[in-house]
């Protein structure tokens, strides 16, 4: 018989279950406690030991120096050279004693005091009133760079004047004062500006850590110092140390050295992009000055060129004219200088660069009353046209064509002429290439449009996007645009058989001057269009070659490549007796194929101008240079543009064929 348990027993059980819940609880509550202590340890220990330690330990950055560009040769073209710099470690003191040392050195530095507390970001205003910060007080600040030798004496000599004032070495970007290249190569600017305009370095300057940059690091904002900027720029390093209450370091607790950035070895070649530059600006400087008659070209102040290897895409030289010097971006830009600069930095090769109006009295207004740097090829069109026409079976070799010297295409519409109205007699398209002979080729277009309709104008755009024109290159440079199809536009809304008609002969297209030196590149390769290289290999700082550029082919054209050496003899007639270009070339010891152009352009308010460009490629019987030359304003062809052509190819002969 089992016995029921007694009260005092049960109420005994009861009290040791409640003890061992509140040890469980008690248990618990300790855990939790620890977990936290944990947390606060580890998860925000660094925050909490930062703000303790700050007063004692800075962590001071250290710009690692970009890589070197050179030219294809190994001669230097942008280095570096060291610079003293004046670095901001805040310290304790009160806001009384931070003023005194912003106008200290606002004193010194010849800096207005405004300017020293915002570059100190230490939330003061020139009363002393509370301003918000831009940076955590740890965070060091870069005061002034290119400190002179007096400037260093001076914030050297008295520190109890600059207290958390310490000067150090940093590298600054140095550039030819010879302006090679100098809108291909591109320039820096401080990350600290870069990241309010450019979205790359906005994206950067979105993360906690704005992307690893420093607001004073220099980055690349154009031409190849941007688009290879991830290979220029370095690692930077930092030095933890302990300073004093003057915010003097006193010891170094730990150095983590800067990696320096890759350098770079371009295709351009020193001797051949610095000849030509010489000479486009004495060729502009005769038309504008010395020209005879009809050739002179008051207005000839631009010029635009470039040399391509046929066979690798190698880009030899690269002329955007006028230039100017890139060191002056080191220093502050006045709002005048930087008007000054809007006439001349613009990569004009690939992109939209203005008239040189720096020296008119009104520049604003008087660029206007100019053409761009992307204006209408004109008849260096022909042998594109020339080889549509042959492939579409519209025309033969040895076809012939009755030049009428005025060509109506269609009734009511202006005639197409010829160039100081010549009548040409019997023409094939090699002796329409050779004379230049725009009824030609606007009858071949009529002849198309009329059998094909709007078809035509979409094979005609699809042919010419084959050879680069109206599509990117491809070069490896910011900015690019690809042409303007003005012929699209006047086919939609006037007449698709005139917009044919004008563009068969270059007068409805707009094209820059690298598409038309791929163009010319990808006629002397039969149809193989190469993608421009400006950059041959990647280097680290010790010389160790990390990575080549090899050529590369973009596509090749649906051309029969019969018909490619139809048009190419007929181009090397243009440079022969009877030929519009026969006066060049004369010197060399073999033959080069050439087509000149006279592309008359618009403008609102002054009229009808006539543009000078030129393509050519050498040699005729197995190309490896292709040139084209754009000179605004320039008249013809041959007068202006062509002799510059002409110089790029000799230097070509001479540093690569010669040799």
């Amino acid at each position: 018989m089992i016995r029921p348990k007694s009260k005092t027993v049960g109420h005994r059980e009861m009290n040791v279950h409640r003890l061992h819940v509140l040890w469980l609880i008690v248990f618990l509550l300790f855990v939790a406690l620890l977990l936290r202590l944990s947390w606060v340890q580890l998860g925000e220990g660094e925050k909490f030991s930062k703000m303790a330690d700050q007063n004692n330990y800075k962590q001071i950055p250290v710009v690692a120096p970009r890589g070197r560009i050179y030219d294809t040769n190994g001669n230097l073209v942008v280095g570096n050279r060291s610079l003293f710099s004046a670095i901001y470690l805040e310290t304790d003191e009160g806001k009384k004693e931070k003023l005194q040392t912003a106008k200290n050195l606002a004193q010194t530095l010849e800096m207005p005091v405004k300017d020293v507390l915002e570059k100190m970001d230490v939330g003061l205003d020139v009363k002393g009133n509370t301003v918000p910060r831009n940076q955590p007080p740890y965070y060091p600040k870069k005061i002034k760079d290119r400190l002179t030798k007096k400037e260093v004496v001076k914030l050297s000599e008295k520190p109890s004047d600059y207290k958390g004032v310490n000067v150090f070495l940093e590298p600054l970007r140095e550039y030819r004062k010879d302006t090679f290249a100098v809108q291909t190569i591109g320039y820096v600017r401080p990350f600290a500006g870069a990241k309010t305009s450019l979205e790359r370095y906005k994206k950067a300057g979105e993360k906690s850590d704005n992307g690893g940059y420093l607001d004073w690091e220099s980055v690349g904002v154009d031409g190849i110092e941007y688009s290879f900027q991830n290979q220029l720029r370095g690692q930077n390093g930092y030095k933890v140390v302990r300073v004093n209450s003057t915010g003097k370091p006193i010891e170094v607790i730990k150095e983590v050295k800067p990696l320096p950035g890759n350098d770079l070895v371009l295709t351009l070649d020193e001797t051949m992009q610095l000849e030509t530059e010489a000479f486009i600006e004495k060729q502009l400087r005769w038309l504008r000055n010395e020209a005879p008659g009809r050739h002179r070209a008051p207005y000839a102040r631009n010029a635009y060129a470039v040399a391509m290897e046929v066979k690798t895409g190698k880009i030899r030289s690269m002329v955007s004219y006028p230039d100017y010097d890139p060191n002056i971006w080191n220093g502050k830009v006045s709002s005048k200088d930087y008007q000054r600069l809007t006439y001349t930095m613009r990569n004009g090769t690939i992109m939209e660069a203005p008239y040189d109006a720096r020296y008119a009295q009104n520049p604003e207004k008087e660029h206007k009353r100019h053409p761009f740097s992307v204006l209408p090829l004109g008849s260096t069109f022909k042998p594109m046209m020339s080889l549509m026409a042959l492939n579409e079976g519209l025309i033969g070799p040895h076809s012939v064509f009755q030049d009428p010297g005025t060509y109506y295409y269609a009734p009511a519409t202006p005639p197409v002429r010829n160039s100081g109205n010549h009548n040409y007699g019997l023409l094939n398209v090699q002796k329409a290439l050779q004379k230049s002979a725009n009824t030609f080729f606007a009858w071949n277009a009529n002849k198309w449009y009329r059998e094909e309709g709007k078809k035509s104008l979409k094979k005609f755009k699809d042919y010419t996007h084959q050879f680069g024109l109206g599509v990117p290159t491809q070069v490896p440079l910011k900015g690019e645009q690809d042409g303007t199809e003005d012929y699209l536009s006047i086919a939609d809304h006037y007449s698709p058989m005139g917009a044919m008609v004008l563009g068969s002969f270059g007068q409805a297209q707009r094209y820059t001057t690298m598409q038309l030196a791929q163009y010319t590149a990808t006629l002397a390769n039969d149809g193989k269009r190469m993608k421009p290289l400006l950059v041959e290999t990647v280097k680290n700082y010790k010389g160790k070659v990390i990575k080549t550029f090899e050529p590369e082919v973009l596509n090749r054209a649906k051309i029969d490549p019969i018909h490619f050496q139809t048009v190419k003899e007929g181009m090397v007639k243009v440079t022969q007796p009877g030929g519009t270009a026969s006066r060049l070339f004369r010197s060399l010891p073999f033959q080069v194929a050439a087509k000149t152009g006279t592309s008359e352009q618009d403008i609102p308010g002054r009229g009808r101008v006539e543009n000078s460009v030129f393509i050519a490629f050498a040699p005729a019987k197995d190309p490896e240079i292709a040139v084209a030359v754009v000179v605004p304003e320039g008249g013809y062809g041959g007068i202006a543009a062509g002799p510059i052509a002409e110089k790029m190819i000799k230097l070509y002969y001479q540093e690569y064929m010669k040799k």
